[in-house]
């Protein structure tokens, strides 16, 4: 029996069947998305990681590489702890 290290990244198969949409916002801009769970599986598959594909949004935002930590982009998913 292997006993790997825990994953400590959610893959879109965590929420698959849990939510319709997920929800994206940025804490310090008013950047806003709406993505359908499905779809989201279907392009990335069940084991696609959320962290990366976050991430990845992040790529064309001006503040995402701001020198002052409290200015850089900051999104999150708030639906997730509701489903967690």
């Amino acid at each position: 029996m292997t006993t790997g290290m825990p994953r400590t990244y959610l893959t879109f198969g965590d929420i698959d069947g849990k939510l319709d949409v997920l929800n994206v916002e940025c804490t310090r801009c008013p950047r806003r998305g709406r993505y359908n769970v499905a779809s989201l599986v279907a392009k990335h598959g069940r084991n696609g990681s959320m962290t990366k594909w976050v991430s990845g949004l992040k790529g064309d935002c001006p503040k995402r590489d701001a020198n002052d930590l409290r200015d850089r982009c900051d999104l999150i998913c708030p639906d997730l702890p509701k489903v967690l």
